[in-house]
């Protein structure tokens, strides 16, 4: 499970198993659940990254379905990218998402073994160290610009220094 809070105070909880996204209050009640299982257009299959993007929608890592949704608070469905394969916009179990300052954002790969890098338009701009990562999962930006990446299959927290000096 993974987590990310809203400005309005509601806790959106990625459920993998169920293949959907759950909605809580800051008490810990239960408000409602968005999605369902499927391939379709807003429906989900595994997810497991999740973060409110700077347009305040929910940006979804959809990762049985090797592909992100973004989707309102609500649930409904603005649009999405992503196959499976190795290409850009293509992903290999994706996992995880993390938005940096300068309207980008970060895809990582589990089985890719890469961080994807777009801008909020869905255009490609780069890989981050390839070659270097086996099996990113999770990521976080600090206050400086900096990325920090648990990369599993090397038993390492990396950080990757992404601001220029």
């Amino acid at each position: 499970m993974v987590l990310t809070i809203s400005d309005g105070g509601e806790i959106f909880v990625t459920d993998w198993g169920n293949s959907r996204i759950n909605v809580f209050g800051l008490e810990g009640n239960s408000l409602r659940t968005l999605s369902s299982k499927g391939r379709g257009a807003g429906e989900l299959t595994n997810p497991t990254g999740i973060k409110i993007g700077p347009d305040g929608n929910l940006w979804v890592v959809d990762r049985g379905n090797n592909r992100v949704q973004v989707l309102t608070q609500d649930g409904d469905f603005v649009k999405g990218f992503g196959a499976f394969g190795a290409g850009p916009a293509e992903f290999n179990v994706p996992t995880s998402i993390a938005f940096d300052n300068a309207d980008r954002f970060y895809i990582s790969e589990f089985r890719g073994n890469r961080i994807q890098v777009f801008d909020l338009e869905f255009n490609y701009q780069g890989d981050l160290v390839p070659g270097v990562l086996q099996g990113p999962h999770g990521m976080v930006f600090d206050a400086n610009g900096d990325l920090y990446v648990a990369d599993t299959g090397n038993g390492l927290i990396r950080k990757l220094s992404l601001t220029e000096d």
